[in-house]
């Protein structure tokens, strides 16, 4: 009854063209009596200077004429009025209508002569009616087109499921003046959210308890998304619930308001479902207002599949960093605890080997050499782990000066216990230059440990290691050269690689980690420069560190 009531008693503006004048008239003065506002025109020109000027309800055109401008009275309506003009035919037969498409198309009705008054009315009531509630419906799909896009823009703003949850039930909700919206949560390995509810007037809370349902649920959202679909249920007609679901059935047994059940999921299968509950009357849910709420879920559920990779990879990089900290104090303890003893017991057996305890016989002075080789070594491992754990750790390096050439004699007179044993000499080559580089003496000294210790280790005996140092303007070069055993051509780009040994120094069983070349050049690298390294199987090899001059 509303309905019929609103059709008949609509008025407005309307647009009167006919070449029949007699008609016109008619036409004109039966609106006019009903209450329209009546412009009346039997020409072309006239005609399209009112659709310009008048913002009409409804154009009464005659088909003798409409091929001739009734396109451009609907083009000029479209681009001039703030809303297309429902235009109503009057023809002579149905076939001056369906024989010409383009009018059937731009045209909202048709009446044919001789046209009764009533019957006239009912018509452009009923044109106007129609088209009014088409421009609410356009005008409802913007609004509802303006809010997803803006929920989904929240959604986009964060990283956490249930914020996106809360974000997009209560949008969801406030967008179609909804009572009630919930989702329901399966159990699903790509997602850790639970349900959600968000109700007018209380916002978002826990939902009612429906475990008894969820079987049943999973088997309506899985059918529902397998098909694209949705499903509504209108003042309490059940009809469009399944028979298979019986439950689902008796849970719904009294519900008296309008509610759309769809599926939340990405991929093959969903992993929850929306209710949503609104007091719309007989009004159906229309395809614009489905396909938005699908296209905003869809959203959600790639934004709440993601976040909780986003947040499950944040809770183990924290854990890593714990971890990482943790590593790192223990190899400071570790280093300290085993670095004083190692001190002692190096001291120790440089003291007996120089006689402070006496006279020692031949194999005593034969197994202290033994300890201190071995705990040369292990000195140098322990130093080796403390400089990965600075350099793993990204220590600030500082800004000491450092004089290169008091660096590399420094560490050579450290060296000189090893080259003795081996019967190698270390000669550094005399420069005047004033060769100056900035950063960490420590990490600096351990590098240049690193490469002479190497250098002296596989030379073979008698052999000589040699030191130059060349400089410009912006850099300070280096050069440590042996004439050992080389490195096979093909194995030289590996030997920076943590942990890799050469082949021929594994096969002639020299000890060694693989670690020492490698942090050298990451100890290098750490201050701006560079660690090159050329080698001949056979011939030597040549290590080459160029560092930024200060």
């Amino acid at each position: 009854m509303r309905a019929t009531s609103e059709i008949t008693t609509a008025v407005g503006t309307a647009l009167v063209v006919d070449s029949d004048i007699d008609l016109l008239k008619q036409i004109a003065g039966g609106l006019h009596h009903a209450g329209f506002t009546v412009a009346a025109h039997s020409a072309v020109g006239p005609a399209i200077e009112a659709a310009r000027e008048l913002t009409a309800d409804v154009a009464v055109v005659g088909a003798d004429i409409a091929l001739e401008y009734l396109a451009t009275i609907a083009k000029e309506a479209d681009h001039l009025l703030p809303r297309n003009i429902p235009v109503v035919l009057t023809a002579k037969s149905v076939e001056q209508v369906t024989s010409h498409p383009e009018l059937a198309m731009r045209s909202s009705d048709y009446l044919l002569l001789p046209i009764a008054s009533e019957e006239l009315l009912h018509r452009v009531n009923t044109a106007i009616h129609r088209n009014r509630l088409r421009e609410e419906r356009r005008n409802e799909s913007a609004f509802l087109r303006d809010r997803v896009r803006r929920i989904s823009d929240d959604i986009r703003q964060t990283n956490e499921p249930s914020d996106m949850v809360e974000l997009a039930l209560q949008g969801i909700g406030e967008a179609l003046d909804a009572e009630d919206v919930t989702l329901h949560i399966f159990d699903d390995a790509r997602i850790a959210s639970d349900p959600a509810r968000w109700q007018r007037g209380v916002g978002i809370a826990q939902p009612d308890d429906v475990s008894d349902l969820l079987d049943e649920l999973w088997v309506l959202g899985t059918e529902l998304w397998r098909t694209s679909g949705s499903l509504a249920v209108i003042a309490g007609q059940l009809t469009e619930v399944p028979d298979t679901l019986p439950k689902i059935h008796a849970h719904m047994e009294g519900f008296d308001s309008s509610g759309l059940l769809l599926p939340v999921g990405e991929g093959a299968t969903p992993f929850g479902l929306v209710w949503i509950v609104a007091d719309r009357g007989a009004r159906k849910w229309s395809s614009a207002e489905i396909a938005l709420l699908q296209h905003l879920l869809g959203n959600l559920a790639h934004g709440m599949i993601q976040g909780q990779l986003i947040v499950g990879q944040q809770q183990v990089v924290d854990r890593l960093r714990e971890l990482d900290a943790a590593k790192n104090g223990f190899v400071a303890t570790v280093h300290h605890e085993l670095r004083t003893p190692l001190s002692s017991i190096l001291g120790y057996v440089e003291l007996l080997q120089d006689g402070d305890a006496g006279d020692l016989p031949s194999p005593a002075q034969k197994m202290l050499k033994i300890i201190e080789r071995n705990g040369q070594r292990l000195s140098g491992l322990v130093e080796n782990v403390l400089a990965l754990s600075v350099l793993d750790a990204g220590t600030a390096l500082g800004r000491a000066s450092i004089d290169l050439v008091h660096l590399l004699e420094t560490v050579a007179a450290d060296l000189l216990p090893l080259a003795a044993r081996k019967n190698v000499s270390i000669r550094i080559l005399p420069t005047d230059l004033a060769l100056y580089v900035t950063g960490m003496w420590a990490l600096l000294e351990r590098a240049c440990v690193n490469v002479l210790s190497n250098a002296v280790k596989y030379s073979p005996d008698g052999g000589e290691v040699t030191v130059s140092f060349t400089a410009d303007d912006g850099a300070v070069r280096v050069t440590i050269e042996d004439a050992g055993m080389g490195i096979p051509a093909d194995e030289v780009p590996q030997l920076l690689t943590r942990f890799y040994r050469a082949t021929n120094s594994v096969a002639a069983e020299i000890p060694g980690t693989g670690l020492g070349l490698s942090i050298a050049a990451e100890a290098v690298e750490r201050h701006g420069g560079s660690l090159s390294i050329q080698s001949e199987l056979g011939v030597g090899t040549t290590v080459a560190i160029e560092l930024p001059r200060t």
